[in-house]
């Protein structure tokens, strides 16, 4: 595709690299693009809650078998994040997504003719690996193409993208069961999924050239470096619990939580769903604007992280407590506060250099779905297991989200303490002076 040549110009960059950076409507061009793919990948993240109900009634499904089919499509994701950061940074960004997704309109539409258990979860783990770049394509593609102090912002404001893609799967969804039904769902999704492709492909140039001067042996030797830096151990438990558990919990239970706790309709449930979703897309809007203030003003950008997130475990508390009490006020603040934990991709990055940044966000990635799998699953493990004790469905839900909620408080106070400030990047040798 082709594109205004003033759209794109080069500058050395501080590290004494040159980088190509783009404006104007080729900028716009990218960053739709990518974020209308991962309205995509967004959206198959949270479908499970509006149909959980179908599911459970057509297929006699109990509460550990829909979170380990629910939380398929973490770990699929998750295996898919180390390979996924050596080819972003090897091939780019567009490349890489524009392949892929065409794996998650192939597991979109086994899921849709399924008539097996087992077909449904080879399903959605197909679709875990096709939306696996969908985010950390566009994070690449962001840090190689757009200048360092957008990078918090542009996070954000993908965000809000994919909060698009929930909204989605709330309401809508909901009212198009009676007529499509969750299998009729899903064909349209393989359907969305195909022209997303396309689009990646043939609507974007190519900006980027393969890095073949290193084998893809050699590029995965980034990862011991990254895995090595105290910084990312620092972040990777609150990303892993705290960011990977919101993503569990709005994944799937929280649809639960209003049937079966509170005891709303399904239909309410997801109109409830549908206002979180708009909620947490004010809440990225919103830092994307905030971030790029401070940031440009000089100030500690992560101080907003630490302090949303924080206010969201107090949040978190109150509304397990209450139980059948809870309101859907407390999610929507909840939902606004959480939002901040987008930001755990950009503090992660700050150490290392712009090589290494489709590794360093697909490192951690890795680990926040896993998080996300594992809570996903074992949220439905402990209410069965509770269950099993005599509790009721209602107290074994909120046990199984007080553990949540401890194990997020810890790795809160983790981060949090004296000495999370980077300041400088990993002497990385050859990596860092060959640039990005």
């Amino acid at each position: 595709m082709r594109y205004n040549p003033q759209d794109v110009s080069h500058e050395i960059g501080p590290d004494g690299v040159e980088h190509m950076y783009v404006s104007g409507g080729l900028a716009m061009r990218v960053f739709i693009i990518f974020a209308v793919a991962y309205v995509m990948s967004y959206a198959f993240r949270a479908i499970n809650a509006v149909i959980a109900q179908p599911l459970v009634q057509e297929l006699g499904l109990t509460a550990g078998q829909l979170g380990f089919l629910a939380s398929a499509y973490f770990l699929s994701f998750a295996i898919m994040q180390l390979p996924v950061g050596v080819m972003l940074d090897r091939y780019g960004p567009r490349r890489v997504e524009a392949v892929l997704i065409g794996f998650a309109a192939l597991g979109a539409l086994l899921f849709a003719v399924a008539d097996s258990y087992l077909v449904l979860w080879l399903g959605r783990a197909l679709i875990g690996v096709g939306v696996s770049a969908c985010l950390m394509a566009a994070v690449k593609a962001y840090s190689l193409y757009f200048r360092p102090h957008m990078q918090a912002s542009l996070s954000s404001w993908m965000l809000v993208a994919g909060s698009l893609g929930a909204l989605t799967v709330t309401t809508p969804v909901e009212a198009a069961l009676p007529a499509l039904g969750w299998r009729g769902v899903f064909g349209v999704a393989a359907v969305l999924c195909v022209l997303a492709g396309l689009a990646l492909w043939f609507a974007l140039p190519s900006l980027f050239k393969p890095q073949k001067t290193q084998s893809v042996a050699d590029m995965a030797q980034g990862y011991k470096a990254i895995y090595a830096h105290p910084h990312f151990w620092r972040v990777a438990p609150l990303a892993m619990i705290t960011q990977g558990g919101f993503m569990a919990f709005h994944g799937l239970w929280v649809g639960p939580w209003f049937t079966n706790v509170i005891g709303v309709s399904n239909a309410q449930a997801a109109q409830n769903m549908f206002w979180i979703s708009a909620v947490l897309m004010l809440g990225y809007l919103a830092l994307g604007f905030l971030t790029r203030r401070v940031s440009k003003a000089g100030g500690d950008e992560d101080q907003i992280m630490l302090i949303g997130m924080g206010l969201s475990l107090v949040i978190f508390a109150v509304q397990i407590v209450q139980g059948a009490q809870s309101g859907l006020w407390g999610w929507l603040i909840h939902a606004f506060l959480i939002s901040s934990g987008i930001m755990t991709y950009a503090t992660c990055n700050k150490p290392f250099p712009k090589k290494l940044t489709g590794r360093s966000s697909t490192a951690l990635n890795l680990l926040i779905f896993i998080g996300a799998f594992s809570i996903q699953w074992g949220i439905g493990i402990g209410i069965d297991s509770f269950a099993a004790l005599g509790l009721s469905s209602t107290d074994a839900m909120r046990i199984s989200l007080a553990i949540l909620w401890v194990m997020q408080l810890c790795s809160w106070v983790w981060y949090a303490r004296p000495g999370r400030k980077v300041s400088h990047l990993i002497p990385f040798g050859a990596e860092q002076q060959r640039g990005g």
